[in-house]
């Protein structure tokens, strides 16, 4: 801490900003944190409402640019303290987690389209018996 510039200490810590991002992102808080009230109370109102997965996806884009460095304090000011191989680690655990869930889904539309068509296949098949009067 001997060689800490108070000046570059005002601001908001990026990895403080990030976490808020990665915990509650899609309730608004790391923009409550960053200053920005008015986008929070929009994410918040928005979230409760039931819109959460498009919270969510703005979130992912609040944190994307977090990541990259390119979000700032309501004033303009830069969050101070950036870590490089978190905001990586935050990209790529959002990428992974997103083709999981596309990997998942495709993985349940093959069996309940593999399921759908047993069913319908064993009505018309030989392997019924047969109806005796």
């Amino acid at each position: 801490m001997e060689n800490c510039n108070l000046q570059e200490l005002k601001g908001k810590n990026w990895m403080s900003a990030m976490a808020w991002c990665w915990f509650l992102g899609p309730m608004g808080a790391h923009r409550f944190y960053t200053g920005k009230q008015n986008t929070g109370w929009v994410m918040l109102v928005l979230s409760l409402l039931g819109l959460y997965p498009v919270m969510w996806i703005w979130s992912v884009v609040d944190g994307f640019m977090l990541a990259l460095g390119k979000y700032t304090h309501e004033d303009g000011s830069a969050l101070y303290e950036r870590i490089d191989w978190v905001g990586y680690l935050y990209m790529a655990s959002v990428v992974l987690t997103i083709l999981a869930v596309i990997g998942i889904m495709i993985f349940y539309v093959a069996v309940i389209a593999a399921v759908m068509h047993g069913v319908g296949s064993a009505a018309g098949s030989s392997l019924t018996p047969p109806v005796t009067p």
